[in-house]
C-alpha cells in the first residue's frame, strides 16, 4: 500500500465545509489503482466499504476501471498500463492544499487511434453518484450530453460551465458519516483531437486530466456544493465578491423577463408608415407577463458592415437619432422597465471609434441601463468602470454564462439557446447563486413551454428573443404560461439566490424532480415533471418546523403533510401531457410548493371573509388563481372582516389571499366558496343613534351572544343551501332598540297617510285591506302583504331600519341560548299557535323575550334586513314562524311557531309573489354606546 500526502492550506475567503481537507489518499497498487481509505490534516481516517478505482474511463465506448490495470510506484509518480493498448501515469501534487490532487495521463500505446471519454474520478460504479456524458451525440443534444447519475433514479441532464463540458464528478459514501467527492477535468493533450465530450488520441498521443478529491459530511448534494459553490471547480482560489456586494447592481437578481428586439422589427419601427410602434408594443404583453424588467434594442448585426459606419453609428442613424432612443428609455423607465443597448466586440473593420469610449458615450446619451455583450461570456474591469462613470446600476450582460474564473467580473448572463432543449438541471446556478441567469427562448424555434418550465425549476428567468421573424398563433397561450411562472419567481425572489438551495431531492417517482430553495422566512420547492401521465400524490420528504403550513403556489391549494413509514411527505400535483410531446418543446409540467410561517389567517362565514395578517405591507384578495390578467382587491394589513361580494363579486371557487412585504410574498391562504353559496347582498344603513328608546321600542342591552342558527329537523331536504352553517360563534352585541311589537296595520296606515307611498309594482300590496282601507277590527294585527322594499320604506320614514338576523335572534333569545322567547319548552298559550289567522300583536304578553320584546313567534314570519344571492337565486331571511301550518305533506315550508334560532329563506321573484299573508316585519334603531 502506498500513501501519498499533501499539506493542508486554508485559502482565505473560501467557504469550506466544516471538515478539514484531505491530506492522504491511500492507494492499493495490488489491485491496480484502488482507493481504500483517506486521511485529513487532523489525522482522522475515513474508510470505504470496499476498494474502489482511482478513476474509470471509456476506451472506444468500453468502460475501463482503474482496479483492472497494472500499476507500480516509479518514485515521483505511479505508472500504469492496461491490456487494451493504453497506459499512463499519475503524478501527485504534494504542495496542493485544498484536497488531494493529481494529474492523470492516458497515453495511446497502440498503433491505432483511440477514443478516450468519460473520465470519472473514484469510478463509475452503481452505488456512486457521478456525472458523465450520456446519450446519442446527435445535433439536438450535441452541446448538452452531461448527465448526473444517482442510485435508484434514471440519469438527468445537467448544464456544466463552458470550460468544464467533459468534467467527471463522483461522490462516494465512506465511514463515520463522511463521503469522498472528486472532480476530473481535461487539462492538456498531445497528438490528439479534442472534442466536446471525448478526445481522439493518435498513436503515441496523450490526454491529461486533473483530479481533485476531498471529503465532506452530509449527502452527495453537499459534495456538489463543496466542489461547485465553495471551490468554484478549482478555477479560483478566492472569489472577489465586490460586484455582487454592490447594492446598485442587485436589481438584476430580482429580474426574470427580458425582451430583445431588432431595430428593423415593424413592432419596433413601422418602416412603411414611418412611425415608432415601440411604446404600444412594450405594453402589449403586460396582461400576460406583467411587463419586462429590461428591454434590449439591437440595431447592428446582421446589417453592420454594409458600409463604414460602425456599431455606434447604427444607433445614431436610427429614425429620430439618439434623442428618440433617449425618449424610449425615459418611457421604459416610467413603466418600470430598464433599457439596454448592445455591444459587438468584433467590430474592428468599420469607422474607428474606441469601443469603451463609444459604449460610454452611448450609455450616457440614451440614459441606458445595461449592455448586451455579444459573443462574450465575460466582461472586463475596464468596461464596468466605463459603465460606472455614466452612473451606478448599469448591468453588463454576457451572451453566455460566465465560467467560474470570470464570474467575479460580471453579475448576469445567458443560457444560450445553442444549448438546444436545455437539460433539466443547471449546475451553474450552484456555483454562484447570486449570478443572474436568463434562458434565451426563441419564438421562431416553436413552443416555449419546456424552456419556461426548465428555467422556473432552476430558479431563473428568461430572455424573450424575437430577433428571428415570425409571430405564431400560440403566443397568447404560451405567454400566459410564461407569465404564471414569472409571477411566482418575482414574488419569491429572495429564495432564488439562496446559497443553501438544494438540487434534486429524493422523490417517490423518477422523471419528476424537486429543487429546494430555503430562506430564513420561507422555503420553496420547484417541481419539474417529465412524466406524460403527470403526478398527483405524496412526492418528497420534508423535515421542517411544525409551526408552518404548505401551499402550492402553482395550483393554489393548501397542502398537508402525509406520513408514510414514519416520514412526512408533501403532495405535489403536476399535469399530464400528450405522450407525443416527449422530447419536444411542449413536454413538461410544473408545481411549486411553499412552506410559510403562519403569518396570515383567513376564514369564511356567510358573506364575511375574515382576514388577519400580523406583518407585511399589503394583502391581495383574488377570485381564482392570481395572474397578471386577473383583477384583485388590495387591503392594508391587520385584522378585518370584508364582504365577499365586495371582494370577489359572485365568484364561486377558490379565493386566494396573499400577504406581501413590498414585492415579496410572505404568506398565502386559500378559502373555497362552494357552488351556490349564499352571498349577503343587502347593505345595513345605520340609523342616527338614540340615547333612549322611542315610544313603542324596548332596549336590547349590549352583551355576549352565542349565535347558532339551526334549521328545524322537520324542515324538508332543501336543494338550496342556507347561509352559514351550524357552527356556533360568539358575538359581542352592541346596545340597540327594537320595536316591542311587529308593525301593525294601524302603524302602516299612519305611514301611508304621512308619505302617500305607492309602490312601483302595486300587485298584492296590502291585499288583505279592502279598497285600500284598513279592515275593521284588525288595527292591532301585524301588517302583511308587504315586500321587503315596502318594509324598508316604512322603516326609513320612522327613522328606523330592519333588524339583521343576528339582532333578531339576540333580541328573541337573550344570552342563554333558549329555544323560544319564554324558555326551552314550547307553550301554545304564549303565542299564536297555528290559529289559522293573525291575532293582535299584544294578545300573548306572557310570550315576551328576556328583553321584553313581544309576539316574536307564531303570528307572522318577520322580515330581516339580510338578503342573499347564491349566483342563481336571490332570497331574504325570515324568522319566527306564522299562524299558517300546512300539515298534509312534510315538503311544505314548516309552519306554526318556530324556534327563535330557526331561519327560513324567502325566495324573491317580484313584489307580487313576495308579498304574503303570513309575512310582516318589525324595526330596530341604533343606540349610542
Amino acid at each position: 500500500m502506498v500513501r501519498f500526502v499533501v499539506l493542508l492550506v486554508l485559502i482565505p475567503g473560501i467557504l469550506l465545509a466544516q471538515l478539514p481537507s484531505l491530506k492522504v489518499l491511500e492507494l492499493d497498487l495490488s489491485h491496480g489503482l484502488a482507493v481504500r481509505s483517506a486521511s485529513d490534516a487532523a489525522g482522522a481516517r475515513v474508510f470505504l466499504s470496499a476498494a474502489i478505482p482511482l478513476a474509470s474511463f471509456e476506451l472506444n465506448d468500453t468502460l475501463i476501471q482503474f482496479t483492472s490495470v497494472h500499476a507500480h510506484d516509479a518514485h515521483d509518480s505511479l505508472v500504469w498500463r492496461s491490456a487494451q493498448g493504453v497506459d499512463g501515469w499519475v503524478k501527485i501534487h504534494h504542495a496542493f492544499g485544498r484536497g488531494w490532487k493529481a494529474t492523470l495521463a492516458i497515453h495511446n500505446s497502440s498503433p491505432f487511434k483511440q477514443q478516450i471519454s468519460n473520465v470519472v474520478p473514484l469510478g463509475e460504479l452503481p452505488p456512486h453518484v457521478f456525472i458523465r456524458s450520456w446519450g446519442p451525440a446527435d445535433y439536438v443534444h450535441r452541446l448538452s450530453r452531461a448527465h448526473l447519475f444517482r442510485p435508484g433514479f434514471g440519469p438527468i441532464g445537467v448544464i456544466l460551465p463552458d470550460n468544464a463540458w467533459e468534467m467527471g464528478f463522483c461522490d462516494v459514501q465512506a465511514s463515520g458519516g463522511r463521503s469522498l467527492v472528486a472532480i476530473a477535468r481535461r487539462t492538456a493533450t498531445t497528438k490528439a483531437e479534442v472534442r466536446r465530450f471525448k478526445t481522439i488520441v493518435e498513436p503515441g498521443g496523450t490526454v491529461e486530466y486533473e483530479i481533485v478529491v476531498d471529503q465532506h459530511e452530509g449527502d452527495w448534494r453537499d459534495g456538489l456544493r463543496l466542489m461547485f459553490r465553495d471551490r468554484w471547480l478549482y478555477d479560483l482560489e478566492t472569489f472577489d465578491n465586490t460586484l455582487f456586494m454592490r447594492n446598485d447592481l442587485k436589481w438584476v437578481r430580482s429580474s426574470y423577463l427580458l425582451l430583445l428586439q431588432f431595430a428593423w422589427d415593424r413592432q419596433y419601427y413601422d418602416a412603411q408608415r414611418q412611425v415608432y410602434a415601440f411604446d404600444a408594443f412594450l405594453r402589449s404583453f403586460d396582461h400576460l407577463v406583467g411587463g419586462f424588467e429590461a428591454y434590449m434594442i439591437w440595431p447592428t448585426w446582421p446589417r453592420l458592415g454594409l458600409d463604414r459606419r460602425n456599431q455606434w453609428d447604427m444607433y445614431r442613424d436610427l429614425p429620430g437619432g439618439l434623442a428618440e432612443l433617449r425618449r424610449q428609455a425615459t418611457y421604459a423607465h416610467s413603466i418600470g422597465t430598464k433599457y439596454f443597448i448592445a455591444y459587438n466586440p468584433w467590430d474592428e473593420s468599420t469607422r474607428k471609434e474606441g469601443h469603451t469610449a463609444g459604449m460610454e458615450d452611448m450609455l450616457r446619451a440614451i440614459d441606458a441601463d445595461g449592455v448586451v455583450l455579444d459573443t462574450w461570456g465575460e466582461s472586463s474591469m475596464e468596461f464596468q468602470a466605463a459603465a460606472d462613470r455614466v452612473r451606478p446600476g448599469i448591468i453588463l450582460y454576457s451572451e453566455g454564462m460566465s465560467v467560474p474564473r470570470d464570474m467575479p467580473g460580471i453579475v448576469a448572463g445567458r443560457v444560450h439557446d445553442a444549448i438546444y432543449y436545455a437539460p433539466p438541471l443547471n449546475l451553474n446556478k450552484l456555483i454562484k447563486p447570486e449570478f443572474a441567469i436568463f434562458r434565451v427562448i426563441q419564438l421562431a424555434e416553436g413552443r416555449i413551454h419546456r424552456e419556461v418550465a426548465v428555467s422556473f425549476f432552476n430558479g431563473y428567468g428568461n430572455e424573450l428573443n424575437i430577433m428571428r421573424p415570425g409571430r405564431p398563433d400560440w403566443m397568447e397561450e404560451e405567454f400566459a404560461y410564461l407569465g404564471k411562472a414569472t409571477k411566482i419567481l418575482r414574488e419569491n425572489s429572495s429564495v432564488f439566490s439562496s446559497r443553501e438551495w438544494t438540487p434534486l431531492l429524493d422523490t417517490r417517482a423518477d422523471s419528476i424532480w424537486v429543487n429546494r430553495w430555503p430562506s430564513k422566512e420561507k422555503t420553496l420547492y420547484t417541481v419539474l415533471n417529465f412524466r406524460p401521465e403527470g403526478w398527483s400524490g405524496p412526492l418528497f420528504e420534508i423535515d421542517e418546523q411544525q409551526d408552518r403550513h404548505y401551499v402550492s403556489l402553482w395550483n393554489h391549494q393548501e397542502l398537508f403533510p402525509v406520513v408514510i413509514d414514519g416520514r412526512r411527505y408533501l403532495r405535489a400535483t403536476a399535469d399530464g401531457f400528450n405522450r407525443a410531446w416527449l422530447d419536444t418543446r411542449r413536454e413538461g409540467s410544473l408545481d411549486c410548493i411553499a412552506s410559510f410561517p403562519n403569518i396570515l389567517s383567513a376564514s369564511l362565514y356567510d358573506d364575511s371573509l375574515r382576514i388577519s395578517s400580523r406583518q407585511g405591507t399589503k394583502i391581495f384578495v383574488w377570485a381564482g388563481a392570481p395572474s397578471y390578467r386577473t383583477p384583485h382587491k388590495e387591503y392594508a394589513p391587520g385584522t378585518m372582516t370584508i364582504s365577499l361580494l365586495a371582494a370577489v363579486g359572485r365568484f364561486e371557487g377558490d379565493v386566494v389571499i396573499q400577504a406581501f412585504d413590498g414585492a415579496e410574498l410572505i404568506d398565502e391562504r386559500i378559502v373555497t366558496v362552494p357552488l351556490a353559496r349564499p352571498r349577503l347582498i343587502s347593505t345595513l344603513h345605520r340609523t342616527d343613534p338614540s340615547v333612549h328608546p322611542h315610544k313603542g321600542m324596548v332596549e336590547i342591552p349590549a352583551g355576549a351572544f352565542l349565535y347558532k342558527p339551526s334549521r328545524s329537523f322537520l324542515s324538508p331536504n332543501e336543494v338550496i343551501p342556507y347561509p352559514g352553517d351550524s357552527t356556533a360563534r360568539e358575538i359581542a352585541m352592541p346596545r340597540f332598540f327594537m320595536d316591542e311589537f311587529p308593525v301593525t296595520n294601524e302603524d302602516f296606515e299612519r305611514f301611508l297617510k304621512a308619505t302617500r307611498y305607492r309602490p312601483k309594482v302595486p300587485a298584492n300590496f296590502l291585499k288583505h285591506w279592502s279598497n285600500g282601507k284598513l279592515p275593521a277590527g284588525k288595527e292591532r294585527h301585524p301588517v302583511v302583504y308587504v315586500s321587503i322594499d315596502d318594509a324598508r320604506m316604512y322603516a326609513k320614514w320612522a327613522g328606523k331600519r330592519l333588524p339583521t338576523e343576528i339582532e333578531w335572534q339576540y333580541a328573541a333569545q337573550g344570552s342563554d341560548g333558549r329555544t323560544y322567547p319564554w324558555g326551552n319548552d314550547f307553550d301554545s298559550t304564549r303565542c299564536n299557535a297555528s290559529a289559522g289567522a293573525t291575532r293582535a300583536v299584544d294578545a300573548f304578553p306572557s310570550g315576551k323575550s328576556p328583553f321584553g320584546v313581544q309576539d316574536l313567534v307564531g303570528n307572522v314570519w318577520q322580515l330581516t334586513n339580510d338578503v342573499y344571492d347564491n349566483g342563481t337565486f336571490t332570497f331574504g331571511m325570515l324568522r319566527g314562524g306564522s299562524h299558517f301550518n300546512p300539515t298534509s305533506s312534510w315538503w311544505y315550508i314548516p309552519g306554526g311557531p318556530q324556534p327563535v334560532n330557526h331561519p327560513q329563506i324567502l325566495l324573491m321573484t317580484g313584489p307580487s309573489l313576495d308579498r304574503c299573508a303570513t309575512v310582516g316585519f318589525r324595526c330596530v334603531k341604533d343606540a349610542t354606546q
